[in-house]
Order: C-alpha cells, then structure tokens, then sequence
C-alpha cells in the first residue's frame, strides 16, 4: 500500500472522516434530505448523496461482530426525532449500488427507524487495502469496540495491509506500547478472550491474566475472576503476589515415567480445578509424596480450608 497518497485522494477521504469537515458534524434530520448539496456542506467539495437503504451493502470489513440491540434501538429512535447526525461513509460499485465503509451502527439503526435514506460520503476508494484501512480505522476511534475487537483490527492492519506497530500507533492516534499491549490480549486463551467480547471481565483483568506464565495459570486466575467476582485491583493483588511468592518446583527424587508423568498431570488439574489455585504433586517413591496448594492471601487460605471441610 503506497504510504504517499495524491491531494483529494484517501487523504481528503480521512479528513472528512476525521473531522475535517465541518459537515460530519451537522445534524441531518428526514425532512431536510432533499437540500442542495452545497448547502448542506458548503466548505467541502465531498461528494454527499442522499442514498435509498436497500441500495446500500455491508462492509466487508466491518471489525466490530456484536451489536447491543438495546442501544440500536436508542439509536433509531433518536434519529426518528432528529434526524441522522452524520452521514454514513460508502463507495460506489459497478453495478451502481453501493457499499458502507464505515456507519454501520447508525444504517442498522436507520433501518430500524423505518426511514427510507440516509445522507451519505460517496468517497472515491477501489483498492482493498485502503478500504480496509478507511473502515478499520474508523470504527477503532470511533465505534466502542471491546479490547479484542480492537486487537483483531490492528492486527489486520499489520497482516493485510503491511503497516508496522509504529504505523497502526500513528493512525489510530495510540503510542506504539499501548498497540503491543493490546496485540497481546490476542494471545490469550479463546475461553479469556470470548468472556471479553461479552462484557463479562474487563481488559484491565485480561492484563492481569496476561500477567501469568501459563496457559493453567492464565485460566485458574480468569476463573476466580468470573466465580468471585474478583475487582481489577484485587486480582492485580493477586498477581503481584503470585510472582512474588510462587515457590521453586522441588527437584524429584526419584525417576518418574512417562506414563506417570500423564497421571500426576491429570490428578493436579482435577486438584486446581477444585481449590481455584496452582496445586502440585512431587511423588518422592511410586507411593508417597507431597501436594502442595498454593495461596497468596489470608483470604485465599481460609476459601482453600473451607473447600477441604466440604
């Protein structure tokens, strides 16, 4: 993708977009959808149509997969009384329809409206990689993306549109740690990142997971979270302490098997599974041995006592 792009090209296209008309921030309400173009934004040459709906197809490249109905229907019911507050953005296809690049949240709501048109940006945009751009940019700084969705559009910035962390940082107005940072979350476990994507632990308890040196430690933390319903700051306690306290793995004293490597491995996760917490086994013979329960706090101990009286 050329990083140099020619006047009223892409350039102007992100200028409207982001704030460079002041057009994008006047009200359009439905009575007014037959005004003069140049009266309805007359410091820009951008080309502005009033669009039926049913003329209008998805965006391909829309990054944002979940919707809250609840506040599609605010949305449709503000634009009942007011009108439609900034016009959509869409190019036009060969086939004479045309296609959103970004908007999606205000033509789902429209449609629920039940009006028949929407002012639109009809910007002059063919190649993927810059509709691509256009539309993920767009809904990173705009849309209320949650942390995982915003990390699956900078990493297709970076995948399908060659740009480095220090590009993405750039355009989405982010330093380059807070891009990595949220680059990161997309290495957690998909069970972590589901519960992000529907609200159910904050990105600041995704960072504290993130925090742990395992995939089983990852997951023993996420569920204490979601069964204690752990604050962000109690479970960065927690992970303070965790680092600060886990004990050394103690040296075994005998040669243990394969097989039986596979056996104590299934009885510790059964044991963490139980007690929310790291537990070991270190077998010192094929019949004895020690198992170790971790805890970090007083509260931690007095939860693992009542749950070994159970």
């Amino acid at each position: 993708m050329s990083k140099d792009k020619p006047k009223g090209g892409l350039g102007k296209g992100l200028d409207v977009l982001f704030g460079g008309s002041e057009a994008a921030e006047q009200t359009v309400s439905a009575p007014e959808f037959h005004r003069n173009i140049t009266e309805l934004n007359p410091k820009t040459d951008e080309q502005i149509l009033f669009i039926e709906l049913e003329n209008i197809k998805a965006n391909p490249y829309q990054p944002r997969k979940e919707f809250d109905s609840a506040e599609l229907s605010d949305l449709a019911e503000s634009i009942k009384q007011k009108g439609v507050i900034q016009a959509i953005t869409v190019r036009k296809l060969d086939d004479g329809g045309y296609e959103l690049i970004s908007g999606e949240r205000r033509l789902r709501a429209s449609k629920i409206a039940g009006i028949e048109k929407i002012p639109a940006y009809v910007l002059d945009v063919t190649a993927k990689e810059d509709l691509l751009e256009i539309a993920l940019i767009e809904n990173i700084q705009r849309a209320n993306l949650n942390s995982i969705e915003v990390a699956e559009g900078y990493k297709r910035l970076i995948d399908e549109c060659a740009l480095r962390q220090e590009d993405v940082a750039v355009k989405v107005g982010k330093s380059r740690s807070a891009v990595a940072n949220t680059l990161r979350l997309l290495t957690l476990p998909d069970e972590i990142k589901l519960s992000i994507k529907k609200g159910e632990i904050s990105e600041g308890h995704a960072r504290s997971i993130l925090a742990m040196d395992n995939d089983v430690d990852k997951m023993l933390l996420f569920k204490r979270i979601t069964t204690e319903n752990l604050s962000v700051r109690k479970t960065e306690e927690l992970t303070k302490k965790k680092k600060t306290k886990a004990a050394p793995r103690e040296k075994k004293i005998y040669e243990i098997t394969d097989q039986n490597k596979a056996a104590i491995k299934f009885l510790e996760e059964k044991f963490m599974e139980h007690f929310g917490t790291r537990v070991r086994l270190n077998p010192s013979s094929p019949t004895t041995g020690t198992i170790i329960i971790e805890y970090y706090t007083a509260e931690d101990l007095e939860r693992i006592i009542d749950l070994c009286k159970k």
